[in-house]
């Protein structure tokens, strides 16, 4: 029974001490208390001073973000960007139309100046399309834009073409 006591008021001592070691090492420990721990002389910074400095300082007090003065923030203005001109349309003139062998017409395109392009029903060059070929037109499609070019503005070489023997 006495060994019970002892063992009883020693296990209630050492929960006592490690109360007391607990408190003060933990709870009551203050890092700035210059005579609890030895301090390297530190070169005053502005990093120095903002790991020690008090967390409610004048920042945190004016930006609450419970109060009531609190409004949204206000939008940036929005830059206008200047309207894109469009692109430049390309010289295109048309040299001919010709029949080929198996039945289709076949245009002769001359673009920005190069040399003439033989182009049928669906080609594309550039970013023009060839939607329709005729005997005497050609559709082309440019952007969006349908542009009909016709051979009778061509000059041919004689005013009186040759006929077949």
């Amino acid at each position: 029974m006495i060994r019970r006591q002892a063992i009883l008021i020693v296990m209630v001592l050492v929960s006592l001490l490690a109360a007391w070691k607990f408190y003060v090492n933990a709870i009551s420990y203050n890092p700035l208390d210059e005579g609890a721990v030895k301090h390297t002389q530190i070169k005053e910074g502005v990093m120095t001073k903002s790991v020690y400095a008090p967390a409610w300082d004048k920042d945190i007090h004016d930006k609450n973000l419970f109060s009531p003065t609190r409004t949204y923030k206000e939008p940036k203005p929005v830059s206008v960007m200047p309207p894109v001109e469009p692109p430049k349309r390309p010289e295109m003139v048309l040299k001919g139309i010709v029949l080929d062998t198996y039945g289709d017409y076949v245009a002769y395109l001359e673009i920005n100046q190069a040399k003439a392009v033989p182009l049928r029903k669906g080609d594309k060059v550039d970013e023009i399309e060839v939607s329709d070929i005729s005997e005497k037109k050609v559709v082309l499609k440019w952007n969006n834009e349908n542009i009909t070019m016709s051979i009778e503005k061509i000059k041919t070489i004689s005013t009186h073409p040759r006929t077949g023997k």
